[in-house]
Order: structure tokens, then C-alpha cells, then sequence
């Protein structure tokens, strides 16, 4: 699946399901979920200088962050979350574009609160795994 077709499904499954959710996002990670499945809440780490930058799940360091609101994802009702953008995206392979191993579209009609979101995070309390992307 390329660029292009990976954002074509995110917005498919967002509008299939925008009447029934309050609050869809597209959350990145390496842990392998199930679809139905209900989501942890996330970590914090307010003092990094990288987005990227983030220590190992269920490490120490990782657990001594901040407990967050919610699980935290990509705002799915920002347009921008779902358009590709700079690469050729016709001939990149969406697996090669991202660090995570997985991308899913998580929702709930609950939303958290995140007092230093990154710009276009939203956190979403009792997250439910939709669909899986990659």
C-alpha cells in the first residue's frame, strides 16, 4: 500500500464512521492490537525536543512519564491528517514512511485533555481499535 492509498482508507474509514464516533484518530505504534480492541492511556514526555524522540514502551523510563487522559492520536477531523504531502507518494510504500510498525484508526465519543498537545494530537479516553491500516 502507498502513501496515497493508506490516507484514501484513513478517510474512507473516517467517514464511515464520523455519524457514530465523536472522536477518530490515527495512532502510530509497534504493539500489535486487535480490532475491538480498548486502548491503554498514553505517556507524556513534555521535555523532549523530538515528537519522535519517546522512551521504549514498558521500559522504566517509560513509566516513570506522565500518565496522560486518554490514549493520544492524530486528530482525524483535521483534513491534514490524512492528505499526503511532500514525498512522491505514488511510489512510496507507507511501510517505509513511518518508524511505527502499525497504524490504527482509534475511536470513542469520550474525548481526554492534554494540557501541551503536539499540534493535531487528541487524546481519546476508552479508545476503541476501528480498523487497522498497516
Amino acid at each position: 500500500m502507498n502513501i496515497v492509498e493508506m490516507y484514501a482508507k484513513a478517510k474512507e474509514i473516517y467517514e464511515a464512521n464520523e455519524e457514530q464516533y465523536w472522536y477518530i484518530g490515527l495512532r502510530f505504534e509497534n504493539k500489535e492490537r486487535e480490532i475491538g480492541e480498548v486502548c491503554e492511556n498514553s505517556r507524556h514526555n513534555g521535555d523532549r525536543e523530538d515528537e519522535r524522540d519517546f522512551p521504549t514502551y514498558g521500559t522504566e523510563e517509560y513509566e516513570d512519564m506522565d500518565l496522560l487522559d486518554g490514549t493520544s492520536a492524530w486528530d482525524m477531523s483535521i483534513k491534514s491528517t490524512y492528505e499526503y504531502s511532500s514525498w512522491d507518494a505514488q511510489q512510496d510504500d507507507c511501510l517505509k514512511c513511518f518508524i511505527p510498525d502499525h497504524c490504527y484508526v482509534i475511536a470513542s465519543n469520550k474525548q481526554g485533555r492534554h494540557d501541551d498537545p503536539d499540534h493535531g494530537e487528541i487524546l481519546i479516553k476508552d479508545a476503541v481499535v476501528i480498523a487497522q491500516l498497516f
